[in-house]
């Protein structure tokens, strides 16, 4: 028997449980191949399943050091790309993500804070701390360091995170 829960997740409305099992703590759309991806997507089909919340959090970290570079480090228009006013109150959203960060202007330095801020506010507290808990966050900004296939799973990345690192000590 189909649960309404299993029936609001596969539509993207429960909010608390989806984006613990999509693994998509930013809402990343679908489409721009990054590794994790399963290939299953939720909300209107338009945001993409990840393995694990470790290569969602890759898949985050890499979305926004995309966007840090395309606009030189203005929170105001990365977020403009990131939350656009369509769907979102982004002046909201910007000030949100400036006050979390401390500043208007960052770089690929900033990259936890600016994800923990996302991830603040795309989630809901129980969502957050799923993310928060242990070291997911640097594990998935570590493993963004990686040129991985679309196909790669979190052993694969993990795998080749090992390779990288025994080489780098040789």
């Amino acid at each position: 028997m189909v649960e309404l829960s299993d029936i609001l997740d596969i539509l993207g409305l429960n909010n608390s449980r989806s984006k613990n099992i999509f693994n998509n703590p930013g809402n990343i759309q679908a489409g721009q191949g990054y590794a994790g991806e399963t290939g299953k997507r939720y909300g209107n089909n338009r945001f993409s399943v990840y393995d694990s919340k470790e290569m969602g959090l890759r898949a985050l970290a890499k979305d926004l050091k995309t966007k840090i570079k395309r606009h030189r480090g203005s929170i105001a228009n990365i977020f403009a790309e990131y939350a656009p006013s369509n769907e979102n109150d982004t002046v909201s959203y910007v000030d949100f993500i400036k006050s979390e960060v401390g500043k208007s202007k960052i770089s690929v330095s900033d990259l936890k804070p600016l994800m923990k801020a996302v991830i603040k506010q795309e989630n809901s507290q129980s969502t957050r701390d799923y993310y928060f808990e242990g070291h997911a966050i640097d594990e998935g900004i570590r493993l963004s360091e990686l040129d991985l296939p679309s196909t790669a799973s979190l052993n694969d990345a993990r795998g080749e995170l090992y390779r990288t690192d025994i080489v780098s000590l040789s």
